[in-house]
């Protein structure tokens, strides 16, 4: 394994949150080997599956998928970032309640 694997999620972000890009970023969460940033990288590897899961393999909608990528974009940035970044655990642990809540939620709402 290689490490960098949530550096290189951050970077697949931008090519939105479609089903094969979230798998690609779930997969570079596996990937991360730091052991600072291995209890974001697996939070993040549990979200985009889950967000994958729930979008699923077949088409989808544009507009569902601008919606999907809104409601998360954000919360999983600052997510990444925070880890990236080394920031101290507490609020690592603080950014990843906030994604976690996010996503219960919007399960809740289905």
């Amino acid at each position: 394994m290689r490490s960098g694997g949530l550096k290189q999620a951050r970077q697949l972000t931008s090519e939105g949150f479609h089903y094969d890009n979230l798998l690609k970023m779930a997969k570079h969460c596996r990937e991360e080997t730091e052991p600072d940033k291995i209890l974001s990288a697996y939070v993040l590897n549990r979200v985009f599956s889950e967000m994958a899961q729930e979008i699923g393999e077949g088409p989808v909608l544009i507009s569902e998928l601008r919606k999907i990528e809104a409601n998360y974009r954000t919360a999983i940035n600052l997510a990444l970032e925070s880890a990236i970044a080394g920031v101290p655990q507490k609020e690592q642990n603080r950014r990843l309640t906030e994604l976690i809540r996010l996503l219960l939620d919007s399960q809740k709402t289905e």
